[in-house]
């Protein structure tokens, strides 16, 4: 009879691993970032080495993450997270493809990898402009100024200090108004605003 034998820091890191699944299915935020910095350079990789374009490849990454977010409560703890993320990009990606109708020439062999695996049945159901919309619409029912200093921040990418400079306000003031339109945005999105902040790489 062989036995395996485990060192402290493959124990370590397996505890690690259980502890961060089980804390995303519970909704945990950085768990959940943890699972995309560790996946996401991966996953457009090999979205890219199919469609060979930077652009759609980073989109539909981004729309992995989202859709896996959605689903995490359906996820088993013991499972293979790696397998439901790549499971997910493969249906985004062949369905991509088939919508733009483009590289015919790769469909027999994606057809071919889905064939290979067991797949969640996941609904596309967000997409990064679908959001993008929400938060537009959202923001048109804030006060003018507090609107104004989100968007600087948030589509023009200034700092606090640059928006207080610009509107000859403290950056105190710059802050408490950011903070308090994400938390208006959060109560109306959802924690998902929270993930489309993480997957755009949005800092606040």
């Amino acid at each position: 009879m062989v036995y395996l034998k485990y060192t402290k820091a493959d124990i370590n890191f397996f505890m690690s691993k259980l502890y961060n699944i089980n804390s995303f299915i519970s909704g945990d935020m950085k768990a959940f970032e943890s699972l995309y910095k560790a996946y996401a350079g991966k996953v457009f990789n090999y979205i890219n080495s199919f469609i060979y374009d930077p652009d759609l490849a980073k989109d539909i990454t981004q729309n992995t993450f989202l859709q896996l977010w959605e689903v995490r409560s359906q996820l088993d703890p013991n499972g293979n997270i790696e397998g439901y993320i790549y499971s997910i990009s493969r249906n985004l990606l062949f369905r991509e493809i088939r919508r733009l109708n483009i590289l015919r020439n790769y469909t027999d062999r994606i057809k071919e990898e889905i064939k290979e695996a067991e797949e969640p049945q996941i609904e596309e159901n967000l997409s990064r402009d679908m959001i993008e919309q929400q938060i537009l619409a959202l923001l048109a029912e804030l006060p003018e100024a507090r609107r104004r200093i989100f968007l600087m921040r948030w589509s023009n990418g200034l700092s606090n200090k640059e928006i207080a400079q610009k509107l000859s306000i403290s950056e105190k003031t710059v802050s408490t108004q950011i903070h308090r339109t994400i938390h208006f945005l959060k109560s109306k999105i959802g924690p998902i605003f929270m993930v489309f902040l993480i997957i755009t790489s949005t800092k606040f």
